[in-house]
C-alpha cells in the first residue's frame, strides 16, 4: 500500500509541471484580452494581474496590462507595466508603441516621440496601422481642449493639422 501511495505521489509531482502555471497564466491573459474586446478595461486589469502573478516572465502580460491602464486613463500605471514589458524585451514593438501613447498622455511629448521612433524602426507597417494620423489629430484636439495652456501640445496640433491639410490637398 505504501508503494502505491509513493508512486501516486511521484506521478502527481511529475504531471503537475506539465499542466501547471503556463496554461493557467495564458488562460487569465486570454480572459483579459476578451474583456478588452468588450470594452471592459477594469475587468481586464484583474485578469492580467492574475496572469502576471502566475507567470511574471511574459512580456505581453505586462504590455496588455499597460494597454488596459491606458484605456482607463491611468497612464502612470501603464508606464510602470510597459517598462516591465520592455525590461523583458527592449524591442517589443507593441510595448514601445503603447509607451509612446502613455507618455504622450502624461505630457512627456519628447519621450513619447522617441518611443514612437524606436517602434517605427522595428515594425513600420504595424506603426502605420496603429498610429493613424487623422485619429491622432482628433485625440490631440480633444487633449488641447482639456489642456488649453499646454503650448507644446498646441504646436504639435498645429504641425499635424498643417500636414493633414497638405495631404488632403494633394
Amino acid at each position: 500500500m505504501k508503494r502505491y501511495v509513493g508512486l501516486l505521489f511521484f506521478l502527481v509531482l511529475v504531471i503537475m509541471p506539465i499542466t501547471g502555471k503556463t496554461e493557467d497564466s495564458s488562460f487569465y491573459n486570454q480572459k483579459g484580452l476578451n474583456e478588452l474586446q468588450i470594452d471592459n478595461p477594469k475587468g481586464a486589469v484583474d485578469f492580467f494581474i492574475q496572469a502576471i502573478s502566475i507567470d511574471p516572465s511574459q512580456k505581453h502580460y505586462y504590455n496588455n496590462l499597460g494597454a488596459a491602464y491606458i484605456r482607463l486613463g491611468e497612464y502612470d500605471k501603464a508606464e510602470i507595466n510597459l517598462k516591465k514589458s520592455l525590461n523583458l524585451d527592449a524591442a517589443y514593438v507593441k510595448a514601445l508603441a503603447n509607451m509612446s501613447v502613455a507618455l504622450f498622455h502624461l505630457g512627456r511629448y519628447r519621450e513619447s516621440y522617441s518611443y514612437y521612433i524606436q517602434s517605427k524602426r522595428i515594425d513600420d507597417k504595424y506603426i502605420k496601422e496603429r498610429f493613424d494620423k487623422a485619429r491622432i489629430s482628433s485625440s490631440i484636439k480633444k487633449m488641447s481642449v482639456e489642456r488649453p495652456d499646454d503650448a507644446e501640445l498646441k504646436e504639435i496640433r498645429k504641425y499635424l493639422d498643417s500636414n493633414l491639410l497638405l495631404k488632403i490637398g494633394e
